[in-house]
């Protein structure tokens, strides 16, 4: 009975996590590029003009800069979670063997998805840029470049990387920068 309350939560909290990220990426435009704000100033500068706040400022800037870091960690912890939920289904004696091939078959679209995904970011990191994280949800993917500007090649060729690769079209990604 536990089991089962534990695998209908874990079902219910995927099923909403799906329902929002289709929400966000339904709420704009395809393809679209985010744009830091040019104005904002960096970590060095906001430190030399307060320097009580110097704390707080340099703690926020290492956190910034692990960003790519801490994505791709709890990615990793989720993607894990995940996975073991889909193989105690498969391993579970009680199971159906309709429930059991479903679990196997979301095990591997999860691996092929975690493929696709490394490929993208590693390919976009061959081009040159710093880093990158790609989150491919359904139909579409958000790619987020460490990148003080992008210019139009550049967009191009974050957006080739990436339909060539998922076989998604181009207005089904979203390219954000971030610093």
């Amino acid at each position: 009975m536990i089991l089962f309350k534990r695998k209908t939560l874990l079902i219910s909290f995927f099923i909403v996590l799906l329902v929002f990220s289709m929400y966000l990426m339904m709420s704009g435009n395809y393809p679209k590029v985010i744009y830091r704000d040019t104005n904002v100033p960096d970590a060095e500068e906001v430190s030399t003009l307060n320097p009580p706040d110097s704390e707080s400022v340099s703690a926020k800037n290492g956190s910034e800069k692990d960003f790519f870091v801490d994505y791709r960690l709890e990615r990793d912890r989720l993607r894990s979670q995940e996975a073991d939920y889909l193989r105690e289904i498969i391993n579970n004696p009680n199971a159906s063997q309709e429930s059991k091939e479903k679990a196997q078959k979301d095990l591997i679209a999860l691996a092929e998805k975690v493929e696709k995904e490394m490929n993208v970011e590693n390919l976009i990191k061959a081009k040159g840029f710093e880093d990158a994280v790609i989150i491919l949800s359904g139909d579409s993917a958000n790619v987020i470049v460490k990148s003080e500007g992008l210019s139009t090649k550049e967009v191009a060729q974050i957006t080739d990387i990436v339909t060539r690769t998922t076989g998604l079209s181009m207005e089904k990604i979203t390219i954000v920068e971030r610093k």
